[in-house]
């Protein structure tokens, strides 16, 4: 069975009537009850996946709460774990508009999203976290980064849940994750940076963006200039922010780079504008509204955040066939967006 298909499906009842067992027998047979025997098992399963049956969330849920004797509300909710002090708004962020993807799919299928700060100075071992969620019967993650680092881990007991990441950073934990393709992005922006002319493109980021990335903007650039921009400049990354200007400036003049490109448009600013001696372009890596201030890349971050949340509720609704599957990378190509040059 694709679960990534979405669509109508089939009663539980519809295939215990073409399994020839009853809605009970067919309801524990696709749990893995130990009251139904393998034979019988097997072929509701075999059924089930004939006909695209998919289990209800709501449903579901309800019917633990029930065997538990535990009140439960009546729509299925997911978590979106962050390290943050406040959980992001929906906005013109990349986080911002995976939100917008998240709770559009959430409200399609049912789900309501709780976000849920992980404090990993006061609760290291995620025993606090891992109470919450109990305690609120959720069992699918949506998961951000912790605040200001580029690498993190979350220690939680991930036999009890089902996880995907929004972006590389986190580690050492069986989960899947959905991101923008940062190399392809680049190799798109550089193609449109030749087309333009320009023969000297720089490439500016900040060290933590960088690690978060797994270095793929990085390893893109460095393995395009070599081929097509035999005189760009070394790439800039930037350790301390606080000293992002004077480290520029620095870059700047000793370079002397056509056009830059970066993901911080803040950047952008710090540029010699045309008309001056030193003259230079800027092509933004991360654009998030239509139109941009700057041209480069759009990055759809609502598709980012629709694809994750669907692939989360695919989990769930599959806790089978996702027990046995592998952590998946699936990443989410931006688009070039033209605009100012300057």
């Amino acid at each position: 069975m694709n679960t990534f298909i979405s669509g109508s499906t089939p009663t539980l009842r519809e295939v215990a009537r073409e399994a020839g067992v009853s809605l009970a027998s067919a309801s524990y047979a696709l749990r893995g009850h130990s009251t139904v025997s393998a034979e019988t098992r097997r072929k509701v399963e075999a059924v089930a996946a004939r006909m695209g049956y998919r289990a209800n969330p709501q449903l579901s849920a309800f019917m633990q709460a029930r065997r538990i004797g535990r009140s439960m509300r009546t729509d299925a909710t997911i978590a979106l774990v962050h390290g943050g002090p406040t959980m992001p708004a929906e906005g013109d962020s990349y986080f911002g508009r995976c939100l917008v993807g998240i709770r559009a799919v959430a409200g399609e299928r049912g789900y309501a999203v709780d976000g849920i700060r992980w404090n990993v100075a006061r609760d290291p071992l995620a025993r606090g976290l891992g109470r919450v969620l109990e305690q609120r019967g959720i069992r699918g993650l949506l998961l951000m980064p912790a605040d200001n680092v580029s690498r993190w881990t979350l220690p939680l007991d991930w036999s009890r849940f089902f996880g995907v990441a929004l972006d590389h950073s986190l580690i050492g934990v069986p989960v899947h994750r959905v991101t923008d393709h940062h190399a392809a992005d680049m190799t798109t922006a550089l193609t449109q940076v030749k087309a333009a002319g320009w023969e000297r493109p720089g490439l500016v980021l900040d060290s933590l963006n960088n690690d978060r990335t797994c270095e793929m903007r990085l390893g893109a650039y460095l393995a395009r200039v070599h081929h097509d921009f035999p005189d760009a400049p070394p790439p800039l990354l930037i350790p301390d922010a606080s000293k992002r200007a004077a480290t520029l400036r620095t870059w700047l003049k000793r370079y002397r780079p056509d056009v830059v490109l970066s993901p911080d448009r803040g950047v952008a600013g710090l540029l010699p504008p045309s008309g001056r001696a030193n003259a230079c372009g800027f092509v933004s890596l991360a654009n998030y509204t239509i139109p941009a201030r700057h041209p480069g890349i759009l990055i759809d971050g609502e598709g980012v955040g629709r694809t994750a949340a669907f692939l989360l509720f695919s989990l769930l609704e599959n806790p089978r066939t996702a027990a046995v599957l592998r952590p998946q990378t699936i990443l989410i190509e931006g688009s070039w967006q033209a605009g100012p040059t300057g």
